[in-house]
Parts: C-alpha cells; structure tokens; sequence
C-alpha cells in the first residue's frame, strides 16, 4: 500500500512540478491525496422499537410509553425516535396486566424489545369449588397467546388456605405471562444467564398454603433441557418452589407455598463466540453533504438446536430483545470531494447450553463506517438534527 502511494505521489509531484515552473508555485502533493477505509462515525439520534405480540385485540387495547412520552405507532410496532438514553417503558390497557421495565441504551443507538400482551383471566374458580379440588386453569386466550397450560389443584396435597394475607380476595384464577426485559448490553463468553420465558400469576395474591398448593405447566421445549437447565423460583426473591421437578410431555411441576409471581427460569451458559462482519450499505460520495441511510440489524436468528415456539425461543428474546428486525436509520457524512462509503456490522455466532441442550444463534454488532476518499481532508458525519420533545422522553409525535 505504500509503495502504491508512493508511486502515486513521484507521478504527481512530477507532474505538478511541470505545472509549478510556468506558474511559480510550489507543488502541493497532498491536494489530490487518497485516503482509503477510514472510519468515520456514525452520529443518528437513539431508536426504541416496541413490537406487541399476543391477541390482536389485546394488543390493539395497548397504550405504550416510554420517559413518560408517546411514540409513532403502526399496527402491532411502537417506534420512538430521537428516544431518551434511559428511562422506563410502561405498557397499560383497559383488562390487562401492566407491564415496565427500565432501559438504558449505554452505547448503543437502537433497541429492539419483543412485548408480550397479557391479559387478566376470564376463567375465575370460586374459593368453594377451588378447595373441593377444582382445577384452576389459564383461559383459553392465555393458553394460545403464550403456548403454556397451566394448571393448579389444592386437593392434589389436601392443601389447606390460609387468607388472613389475602385480604377480602377468595376467588382463584392463574394467568401465564412472558415478564418484558430489555435486552442486555453485549453477551460474555463462560457467563450463564437466568432469564424467565414464563412467569405465572395466581390469585387470590397473598393466600397461603399448608401444605403446598400443587401447580403443574406444560411448557414447550422444557423436557428436552431437563431439570438440570429448569428453576422454578420466586419472581423477586431466591426461593424455590417446594419439589420443583421437570417431566415428560414438557411438564415443569412444583409446590407454592404462597400466591405472588413464580418464574419458569432457564438457565443457559454461553460456550463460545465467533465474530465475522457484514456490509449492509454502500454508495458513493459527493462533495457537500451526503444523506445516507441504512438499515440496521438488531436482535437474533436462530442457526442451530432452537425450535420455534419453545421456551428457548422466548428465553432468546428477553436475553436480545427480539427475533431479528431492520431498523431504518439516517446519518449525513460531509465531503469535500468526491468518494465512496461502506457501512457494517459486526456478525456473532454465539453458542450456548441449557442443560442437555446445546444451540446456537446470530446477532449483531454496533454499526460502523469507513471510507474512500480523494482529497485534502478526510470526510466526517455529523448527527442529523433531532426534533427535540418537550417532555422526558421519547418522540413527539
């Protein structure tokens, strides 16, 4: 490379020389200098995406926010430009469950989260019927938007309630919900991860049970990981679920001592991680300012050992947020000659293992640019303009 520029800069300078003698100036070399690859940063404004899954009439009766502000919203996806680095996301709605969880984009300048809309049980058990052994079971509206049955019965231990906790509360009923997470930062090589797919709420909330209430959850996926990769635990402390036990027909079953959250937790160590990297826009450079967009990847695609629909899958999208999407993104890099730029990704191959299960998956890096370029300065981009919003966060739209 450097004998190339060499050669380049002998033949100009002999060239401009000619030229320097008839009109007495001194040869100026680096006027026409090539500068090739060099990285320029890509300043855009933060971008959150919401993508609402479940019932598409649960999801039409969501109202999403986020730092306290509203986004643009088109079908079942809540977009909020020129987005806070930090704040909370709330998800409310007449007859559902509220949902939050904070983010903090850190240094990175798109996020993606997969929400799962839940919705309060219309299969309500009387406390008679409940303690004569009548099965409590997630409605059949709960059972198709999360793919989990759940099932608790008080005659199966003779479990005696106590509602002195409970308040007035009698009635039972138990609904099955994915708990929204933002996506972490980056993933480490050798760490396990402890995410909840499925969290299960039973009520009357506060009730509690000598012996343990017996409670049983067909979860897809969750025999081929075996026990050794399943927990059953406390949704805010460590404690676990009294003879917590995973079976055959993808059954986790377990004993609650009290009514408040239980979490369904995968525990999955990361193996190993390889890294290659993807061009996902080019084009050309004109003197002055150039718009350029792309589109940037965020999120997974499974590669290996993960079946759509398991709790493996739903486990993935809390660790990144969401199955692979495109988010369109806008910089302007400023030249002052003509050239050429390349935008890319980092590509991750990371391996993981839950239990006996081993698998694999493809994510995305931060994306970066470099350029070619002719000319005496080295191009740069500056940030496009933000519309800023007169409250916390989010858009203004």
């Amino acid at each position: 490379m450097f004998g190339k520029y060499a050669r380049f800069a002998v033949c100009l300078g002999i060239a401009t020389a000619i030229t320097a003698c008839h009109q007495n100036e001194a040869p100026d070399p680096i006027g026409s200098a090539i500068h090739e690859d060099v990285p320029v940063a890509l300043n855009t404004t933060r971008t959150l995406v919401v993508k609402l899954t479940g019932n598409a009439t649960d999801v039409a009766a969501a109202n999403v926010k986020y730092a306290g502000g509203n986004g643009s919203r088109s079908g079942n996806i809540v977009t909020f430009a020129n987005a806070a680095s930090n704040g909370t996301v709330n998800v409310t709605g007449t007859g559902l469950i509220n949902q939050s969880f904070p983010v903090d984009f850190g240094e990175r300048s798109t996020i993606v989260v997969d929400v799962n809309i839940v919705k309060a049980s219309i299969n309500i058990v009387t406390q008679a019927a409940a303690e004569t052994g009548t099965n409590v079971d997630n409605d059949t509206n709960n059972q198709t938007t999360t793919g989990v049955t759940g099932k608790l019965n008080l005659a199966t231990n003779g479990s005696v309630p106590d509602y002195s906790a409970a308040g007035t509360k009698r009635d039972y009923s138990l609904v099955v919900y994915t708990p929204a997470v933002a996506p972490v930062s980056s993933v480490e090589s050798g760490k396990t991860y402890d995410l909840t797919p499925y969290a299960v709420d039973c009520q009357p909330e506060g009730a509690k049970f000598e012996p343990a209430a017996h409670i049983e959850l067909t979860v897809p996926g969750v025999s081929a990981i075996g026990k050794n990769g399943i927990l059953f635990r406390h949704a805010e402390t460590n404690e676990d679920a009294q003879g917590t036990n995973v079976k055959e027909g993808d059954i986790v079953e377990g004993n609650l001592p009290h009514f408040s959250p239980w979490g369904i937790i995968v525990s999955a160590q990361c193996t190993g991680i390889t890294e290659s990297s993807d061009v996902i826009a080019s084009g050309a450079l004109v003197a002055g300012a150039n718009e350029v967009t792309y589109g940037e990847k965020c999120g997974f695609e499974i590669v290996s050992g993960v079946t759509k629909g398991t709790v493996l899958e739903t486990w993935l999208k809390l660790l990144y947020g969401a199955t692979v999407t495109a988010v369109n993104k806008t910089t302007s890099i400023n030249a002052t000659g003509a050239g050429s730029y390349n935008i890319s990704q980092k590509v991750f191959i990371t391996s993981f293992k839950a239990g006996n299960v081993s698998f694999q998956v493809k994510t995305f890096g931060e994306p970066t640019c470099t350029v070619t370029y002719s000319g005496t300065d080295v191009p740069e981009t500056k940030p496009t303009t933000p519309t800023v919003p007169t409250h916390s966060g989010g858009s203004n739209d």
